[in-house]
């Protein structure tokens, strides 16, 4: 057993955790080309979600998750409402994916203040006509720990009370896929309080995959992560630590002190800035270790 599997041994706290929670991973549709893990680091019908990047032509998200199905995996395709050009694009998008199988997709309003089309919300997206017709049957929505740098909080909670809304009027399976946070804390707080908010929502906490300090300041900033990119910070003094990998271990191990029952399905999601390889391999050793120490009790 090498030395990190037994320093999570001898470590408290999310062993039941890590082993229980699904796990999905978020791609680049381009990185769907070359992507193929073991079975023993990412398992066959685990999720794949595939980003939609403005300026990309949607066919290579189309491919990327055609291929993805093809490989065992369940592609979950970003839509983002300010992305499109026209409703129209939309409807191409979402009937291209309908066709090809797909059954799950998360919908998203998207970032940029101006946007070229009609479509700027989710609820937008979730209320079109497409996809009642469509063969999506699962509606993932954005969540946020830490909040939105540009939502207020009330706000926020009444968008997601109708996306709930409209799932249930589709007959949609509603999950909640947060973004990326570093404060173990407050990502527990807010998932126990989606729970008792809507019992029995499924979701899927956000995570940043294996790499370095300094990547990981560079896209929290980027993504408009706040409040915790602090704890980040004050870990960067000495060249080691800044130049040295760091994984959610600690995140992971916080998060299950302080909702250690989850009252609704809690699962993970890594966003691997530095390779799907590294996140995913790190993670099947974590996992390992937590089985381990769970079955040495």
């Amino acid at each position: 057993m090498n030395d990190m599997r037994q320093e999570l041994i001898q470590t408290r706290g999310s062993a039941t955790f890590a082993f229980d929670a699904e796990v999905s991973i978020e791609l680049a549709p381009a990185q769907a080309r070359t992507f193929a893990p073991p079975a023993d680091c990412f398992p066959l019908g685990s999720r794949v979600f595939l980003t939609h990047l403005p300026g990309k032509p949607e066919a290579l998200q189309i491919e990327a998750a055609r291929r993805i199905k093809e490989l065992g995996f369940v592609p979950v395709p970003h839509l983002g409402a300010r992305n499109f050009n026209s409703e129209q694009d939309y409807v191409d998008l979402a009937t291209a994916h309908s066709r090809n199988g797909i059954s799950e997709a998360l919908f998203l309003g998207g970032n940029p203040a101006l946007f070229p089309g009609p479509l700027g919300e989710a609820t937008q997206l979730l209320a079109h006509p497409v996809v009642k017709d469509s063969a999506i049957r699962t509606a993932f929505v954005a969540g946020y720990p830490e909040g939105h740098p540009s939502i207020v909080e009330a706000v926020l909670t009444d968008a997601l009370r109708r996306k709930l809304e409209i799932c249930a009027e589709r007959s949609l399976e509603a999950r909640v896929v947060s973004q990326f946070a570093f404060d173990g804390d407050m990502i527990a707080a807010w998932a126990s309080s989606l729970h008792t908010a809507h019992p029995g929502l499924p979701v899927h906490v956000g995570l940043a995959g294996v790499t370095s300090l300094t990547k990981l300041i560079r896209f929290a900033m980027m993504c408009g992560v706040g409040p915790s990119i602090a704890a980040l910070r004050r870990s960067a003094s000495g060249l080691f630590n800044i130049v040295a990998d760091r994984n959610p271990a600690e995140i992971l191990q916080t998060m299950a002190a302080s909702y250690p029952a989850p009252t609704a399905p809690l699962h993970l999601h890594f966003f691997p800035f530095g390779g799907w390889e590294k996140t995913l391999a790190w993670f099947a050793d974590y996992r390992e270790a937590c089985w381990l120490r769970v079955n040495e009790r």
